[in-house]
């Protein structure tokens, strides 16, 4: 297994009543009996909202040999209770920070449980299993798009126009979709955003690599100015994926605007691939 630089928590909490909280969420790794990650985040954790948290250079680098799959455990520090639907843990590797060193280390999807330090609510802890970072072969269902929109003091960089995500893989359009509105305030600046995707026809990460690519498209003339963004491949129609592959890694956005009027970005952008 890798050695991390860094580790984020994607977390969507369910669109239920009272599914919000309040309260400290902790994430904590252990291996071979010894707690080697204790990260303690204060989220805003709205209703039918993401998250991604973390992401920060790790003071000690996380060897991950030993992993198991209750080694990575999410929890809570107060009784607000919180009702999680989907967690994602992935970081990366050293030497770090460059694309195609992005990595999916564990996730569950479809959470029954909720947590709370009030035991007839939920539960303190939860673990969250391992899945395979995949490879170029890995036969790929769904897509994940996670993004953040940045905050700016003097612009407005969220943007009511829808966007779309497009994937060529082997010649051939095996995935486009277009994002308009969720219960999840869809682009608005400071928020981040959860998308799953269907592949019209599964497709590898090799494919996409070899002879196709992925596009991002804004719709509408609403400028729109992403912080952070990245894309996964995940190995499953539905449910819990075995597998996540990284399609595209951008820990710092650096491609500029995006609208259909030219004058104040661009109406596409290609992202850049992993190949790792």
């Amino acid at each position: 297994m890798p050695t991390f630089e860094n580790l984020y928590l994607a977390v969507l909490t369910k669109n239920e009543d009272d599914a919000d909280t309040s309260s400290t969420l902790n994430m904590t790794v252990n291996i071979g009996g010894q707690d080697i990650l204790d990260k303690d985040y204060d989220p805003d954790m709205d209703e039918g909202e993401a998250e991604l948290l973390g992401g920060g250079l790790l003071d000690t680098p996380i060897d991950t040999t030993g992993l198991t799959n209750s080694s990575i455990r999410v929890g809570i520090r107060d009784d607000d209770a919180w009702g999680p639907q989907h967690v994602l843990v992935f970081g990366q590797t050293q030497p770090g920070f460059v694309p195609g060193s992005t990595l999916a280390l564990a996730m569950e999807t479809d959470l029954v449980h909720w947590l709370s330090t009030d035991s007839s609510e939920g539960h303190l802890t939860m673990p969250v299993r391992l899945v395979s970072p995949g490879d170029s072969s890995t036969v790929i269902r769904r897509v994940l798009l996670l993004v953040d929109t940045i905050w700016l003091d003097d612009s407005d960089t969220g943007t009511d126009s829808p966007i779309e995500l497009q994937v060529v893989a082997g010649g051939n359009i095996v995935l486009t979709q277009t994002i308009g509105d969720t219960p999840q305030p869809d682009l608005e600046p400071a928020t981040t955003n959860w998308y799953e995707l269907d592949a019209s026809v599964p497709f590898t990460r090799g494919d996409v690599v070899a002879n196709g690519g992925i596009r991002l498209r804004i719709l509408g003339d609403d400028a729109w100015r992403p912080m952070r963004l990245f894309v996964f491949g995940l190995d499953t129609a539905s449910g819990r994926p075995n597998a996540v592959v990284t399609l595209v890694s951008v820990p710092v956005w650096s491609q500029g605007w995006l609208s259909t009027d030219p004058s104040e970005g661009s109406a596409s952008i290609d992202l850049p691939l992993t190949s790792v």
